[in-house]
């Protein structure tokens, strides 16, 4: 499935996230279980609900959150259960 996982913008979602810690760990916590070999679709969904409470970081998450790519990727981990 790797060949098929979208680049998350980390650089421009920790640039969002300016001074604040708790958003950069929430980025962290995301990215690491996105680039799991076998992301858990509930924990990715937790995450991103996280990220979504940082409103410097929701703007620019949602637009990749939201991209064709990233959805026909969470799709198919809710439909497959990888």
């Amino acid at each position: 499935m790797d060949n098929q996982r979208p680049e998350l913008p980390v650089d421009e979602l920790r640039a969002a996230a300016g001074d604040v810690p708790e958003a950069h760990a929430a980025i962290g916590d995301f990215h690491t279980e996105f680039s799991a070999e076998a992301p858990d679709a509930e924990r990715l969904a937790a995450h991103a609900d996280r990220l979504r409470s940082f409103s410097d970081v929701a703007g620019p998450f949602e637009r990749w959150w939201l991209s064709p790519g990233v959805t026909a990727f969470v799709a198919e981990l809710n439909a497959t259960g990888i």
